[in-house]
């Protein structure tokens, strides 16, 4: 790229290199410390061992049989939402469907209020534009003011569970600070991290699934009339819709990436939408195909390696849970509009997806 930024697209050369300990999240010295500093003492700021150390800590939150506990709460949102629609109703449905859902699941793994969860939403939209590779000061100073926002609120989440103890994780992580194993700092960082982004990246994986069956029915009845299609269907859409499109990483020695030679601290952008499209490991790579078996290869949407998403496993069962309820509750979804997205080269949301169901005979 122009600016220096090498750049890695094909699926074999990300699994490898990707995965490398020599590729760091840290930045280096003479990357400017841009607003993502405000997370900075959380898992997205350190390498292994510290960030081993970090994720254990939270994992243990976000086992398989833990989640399907959280994801009663998203359960329990869509229903809420389909409840209150009048037939033929337009309705947003990234929002009512995919956001305040999956915010809910991830607010009762972390016991805290599901209250605000539209600002949080803005306020992530405005976070993912500073990461692009074209980001300007503007885009830092909304991004400035977003974890200015989420860290405020997160104050107010800390203090409200200092007087209202239970046993979330949350509470695990103020339980952290009073043995002296976390800071303070720290504590609300990881609050912000987990409360901001619990329904931002879930919830385009939902919005996308709900544009996907609206405009090929098809596909819908298959879900609706064959659930042994719809791990499958489930993970070509992930496939197809990676909420985050790249990563970054500075490698701490010298490397060599298809015989170009990658000094140490010098950036390296990963484009997983790129993997997850390559012809080489996806035969027809834009096309949905519920058959394509997943073990063969395992789409990137999640990211790889250590610091792949810690959310994937509350993320899928989430997605899993919302599809469930509406195809048990809704016989067609059809688009009230064209959809309107935010999208940069790191990162795509839902802006708008304007939508009407009707609900199945029962």
């Amino acid at each position: 790229m122009a600016d220096g930024t090498y750049v890695v697209s094909r699926y074999d050369d990300i699994m490898k290199f990707g995965k490398l300990p020599i590729m760091s999240i840290v930045d280096p010295e003479w990357v400017p410390k841009g607003p993502w500093a405000a997370l900075s003492k959380t898992v997205l700021g350190f390498d292994p061992p510290a960030h081993t150390a970090l994720r254990r800590r939270t994992n243990r939150w976000f086992t398989p049989k833990l989640v399907q506990e959280w994801v009663k709460a998203a359960e329990s949102a869509v229903n809420e939402a389909l409840d209150r629609l009048q037939p033929g109703a337009v309705f947003e449905a990234n929002l009512e469907l995919g956001v305040i859902p999956t915010h809910a699941a991830m607010c009762s793994a972390l016991q805290l209020q599901t209250d605000n969860v539209e600002p949080v939403h803005a306020a992530m939209l405005k976070a993912m534009a500073a990461l692009s590779a074209i980001a300007d000061k503007e885009d830092d100073q909304r991004a400035a003011e977003a974890f200015k926002y989420l860290r405020s609120r997160s104050v107010e989440l800390v203090a409200y569970k200092r007087q209202n103890p239970g046993d979330g994780l949350a509470d695990a992580l103020l339980e952290a600070e009073k043995s002296g194993e976390m800071t303070e700092d720290e504590v609300i960082q990881t609050i912000s991290l987990f409360w901001g982004s619990g329904g931002h990246n879930p919830s385009f994986f939902v919005g996308a699934g709900i544009e996907y069956f609206a405009r090929h029915p098809e596909i819908y009845e298959l879900y609706r009339k064959q659930p042994e299609s719809r791990a499958g269907i489930q993970n070509e859409i992930l496939r197809l819709n990676p909420p985050e499109l790249s990563f970054v990483r500075y490698p701490t020695e010298d490397v060599e990436i298809r015989g170009t030679h990658i000094k140490a601290g010098e950036r390296v952008r990963f484009l997983l939408d790129a993997a997850n499209r390559d012809p080489e490991v996806f035969p027809e790579p834009d096309k949905l195909d519920p058959s394509r078996p997943p073990e063969a290869a395992q789409n990137l949407s999640f990211g790889i390696g250590p610091h792949a998403c810690a959310g994937q496993v509350i993320s899928r069962a989430g997605a899993d849970t919302i599809f469930r309820v509406i195809s048990d509750r809704v016989e067609r979804i059809e688009l009230a509009g064209e959809p309107t997205y935010d999208v940069t080269d790191r990162s795509r949301a839902y802006v708008a997806l304007p939508a009407k169901v009707s609900h199945a005979a029962h």
